[in-house]
C-alpha cells in the first residue's frame, strides 16, 4: 500500500499527510533544507524510500521555486554553481543506488555522518575561509551521490554549517543548490519513470500544506537572529540524524 494513495476523503490519512507536510514545510522555509529529510523520515517507517521519493519530489518542488525566488538577489553564482554541477553529474550514480543497495545500510550510514558533523557543530568546529573551489566541487559530488539515492541533502548542508558563512549567506547558498538539485533530480526522475503524472496528482494535498508551512517558516527565518537560526538548523539535522539511527 501507498501512503499518498490512502482515500483521504474523510480519513485519518489526510489528517496525518497535512500534519507531516505542515510541519516538513516550517522546518523547509525557516532553515532552507529539512522538509523532505522530515518527511522520509516519518514515512519510511511504514514505506521504503523508494516507493515514497517521487511523492516528495513533487511537494517539495514548487516550496523550492518559492525559496529561489525569494533570494536570487543574494545568490553567490561561483559557489552555487560549484557545488550544484558536480551534484547533478553525480546524482545519477546515487540514484541507481537506491535501486541496488540495503536503503537501510544507506540511512544508518548517512545518518551516522550527519549526527557526527554535528556534533562538532555543538562542540565549535568551524572552518575559518569559505570553501575553496576544490572543497565546492567535493561536496557537491558528496551531497550528489547521497541526494541522488535518498532525495535528502543534508550532507550539503553539513558542508555550509560548518563553513564561516552568516545565516543569509548559508541558507541563500543551501537554497540555491537545492533548487538546482531538485530541478535535476526532477528531469531524472521523469525520464527513467520514478516519478509521474499519478505522483502528482496523489501528493497534491500534501503539496499545499507544505507550501504554507514553507511561507511561514520563511518569515519566522526573517526575524531570526543567526544564534537561533544555527541551533534550529543543528538540531534539525541532529534529529534527523538520530532518528534514522535508532530507528
Amino acid at each position: 500500500m501507498d501512503f499518498f494513495n490512502i482515500n483521504l476523503s474523510g480519513e485519518p490519512g489526510m489528517v496525518i499527510i497535512t500534519i507531516v507536510a505542515f510541519g516538513a514545510g516550517l522546518i523547509r522555509g525557516f532553515t532552507g533544507f529539512g522538509g523532505p529529510a522530515f518527511i522520509l523520515a516519518i514515512l519510511t517507517l511504514f514505506f521504503t524510500p523508494y516507493s515514497i521519493v517521487s511523492k516528495i519530489l513533487v511537494v517539495d518542488f514548487i516550496a523550492s521555486v518559492y525559496l529561489f525566488k525569494a533570494v536570487y538577489r543574494q545568490i553567490n553564482w561561483r559557489a552555487t554553481a560549484c557545488m550544484s554541477i558536480p551534484t547533478l553529474l553525480s546524482m545519477p550514480l546515487g540514484h541507481w543506488l537506491l535501486m541496488e543497495l540495503d536503503p537501510l545500510w544507506m540511512k544508518r550510514a548517512m545518518a551516522l555522518t550527519i549526527a557526527t558533523a554535528c556534533v562538532m557543530m555543538l562542540i565549535g568546529f568551524r572552518y575559518k575561509h569559505p570553501m575553496t573551489t576544490a572543497w565546492l566541487i567535493f561536496a557537491g559530488i558528496c551531497a550528489g551521490i547521497v541526494f541522488g539515492g535518498s532525495y535528502i541533502a543534508l550532507v550539503a548542508v553539513v558542508f555550509i554549517l560548518l563553513g564561516p558563512y552568516d545565516k543569509d549567506q548559508g541558507r541563500t547558498l543551501i537554497v540555491a543548490w537545492s533548487f538546482f538539485t531538485v530541478l535535476g533530480f526532477a528531469l531524472i526522475s521523469a525520464v527513467s519513470g520514478t516519478t509521474g503524472v499519478d505522483d502528482v496528482i496523489a501528493a497534491a494535498p500534501g503539496a499545499a500544506t507544505y507550501l504554507l508551512g514553507t511561507w511561514l517558516g520563511s518569515h519566522g527565518f526573517r526575524k531570526s537572529s543567526e544564534k537561533v537560526f544555527r541551533r534550529a538548523a543543528i538540531a534539525v539535522l541532529l534529529c534527523l540524524a538520530m532518528f534514522n539511527l535508532i530507528l
